[in-house]
């Protein structure tokens, strides 16, 4: 009996000790950052989000679109992305809509230490400030939707009170998605979604009219992330900016539904690693330099857009569309669903558990020698 009060000490010990190291080493702040996937689901409003940045062509058609239809959204672009067209993220300031903070280079977070997630975070937040003359939204999108609570700490300690997941997106980055289905699922939103889409791959161009229209047909008002989640943000000075001058002659959609770069293994597409050698602010479309078959057009089952007085929408130029690349691996966490995340008690709940096992088979062992006697 005594050996086996002896062991249960131990364990319990061991237990407490593993519980107040758990603490300990959770990063300073993080408690305090909150994560939310969607804001109230009692106002029939929605918020368009747009993550990467990493094809400037399609990130202009996407604000050209933005401004005709006198749409708000919110942008978290790629910090290392922001250098390919600086002129574009000014436009994105004058236009009145927010712009956030998505690491400097796309990492996994929770693979790095809490200082190298700090320095992504501000790395990011000081190219975001430098091209737009605005202080940044501070809303932290983790790429892939992946945080721990190293993560939270390293927003904390970067000021940044909110990590924004997301609902609803139109799976736009899945170099396999027909473009019918990526419509479909842009659209599956409800009071108080955030839609995620990508300035990146061309679907998004294509969709955005047909998402606009689906949602203000149901009665929805489209508004900023800060609004959605009850934040203070003033947008600054803004400007009377027209699609014709965010396009600046660019054709108004890309030559395909499908394809262009879409978010690698590294966070951005190949063709957007090294900044554009082109003097004039207008992007234009790159390719690879060992590019691979891009998938066969598919036609949209939900009608394409229409023509408008600016442009776009209507027939368009021929010219270069990027080839695809693979998929990034997918979230570590369901960041459809997930509001908190609870990644501390975890290892101590294990510890506990297994002393509680091993106090019982060492009571039963002993009772079996007891009745073998």
């Amino acid at each position: 009996m005594r050996r086996t009060r002896l062991v249960a000490v131990a364990l319990v010990a061991l237990v407490l000790v593993g519980w107040t190291a758990g603490d300990a080493a959770t990063p300073a702040g993080a408690a305090s950052v909150r994560v939310v996937s969607h804001g109230s689901r009692s106002h029939p409003e929605v918020a368009l989000t747009f993550d990467d940045g990493i094809s400037p062509a399609n990130c202009r058609r996407i604000l050209a679109t933005l401004v005709e239809r006198g749409v708000p959204a919110t942008f978290f672009p790629i910090g290392e992305a922001i250098s390919l067209d600086r002129a574009f993220w000014r436009l994105v300031a004058e236009a009145g809509d927010p712009v956030g903070d998505h690491t400097w280079s796309h990492p996994q977070m929770p693979t790095l230490g809490l200082g190298e997630q700090v320095a992504q975070i501000e790395r990011a937040r000081k190219a975001v400030e430098a091209a737009t003359g605005r202080p940044i939204l501070r809303v932290f999108r983790p790429p892939y939707g992946a945080y721990d609570a190293t993560t939270l700490g390293a927003a904390s300690q970067a000021g940044f009170g909110t990590v924004l997941l997301w609902d609803t997106s139109d799976r736009g980055t899945s170099p396999r998605g027909a473009f019918a289905d990526m419509v479909k699922a842009a659209e599956a939103g409800t009071d108080g979604s955030v839609i995620l889409m990508h300035c990146g791959p061309n679907p998004t161009p294509w969709l955005l009219p047909e998402v606009i229209a689906d949602y203000q047909a149901r009665g929805f008002d489209f508004v900023t992330v800060p609004k959605l989640l009850g934040m203070t943000w003033s947008p600054g000075p803004t400007a009377s900016i027209t699609p014709a001058q965010i396009l600046d002659g660019l054709s108004p959609l890309p030559l395909t539904q499908l394809g262009g770069p879409v978010a690698g293994p590294n966070g951005y597409a190949t063709p957007c690693a090294t900044p554009s050698a082109t003097p004039s602010p207008r992007p234009t479309t790159r390719t690879t330099s060992s590019p691979t078959p891009k998938p066969t057009p598919q036609p949209s089952t939900v009608g394409s857009p229409g023509p408008s007085s600016s442009g776009i929408g209507q027939s368009l130029r021929p010219g270069p569309s990027p080839s695809p690349t693979p998929a990034a691996s997918p979230p570590t966490l369901d960041a459809a669903t997930s509001d908190t995340t609870d990644l501390v008690a975890a290892g101590p709940l294990a510890l506990l558990v297994l002393a509680v096992g091993l106090v019982l088979a060492l009571r039963r062992g002993r009772g079996r020698a007891r009745g073998a006697r």
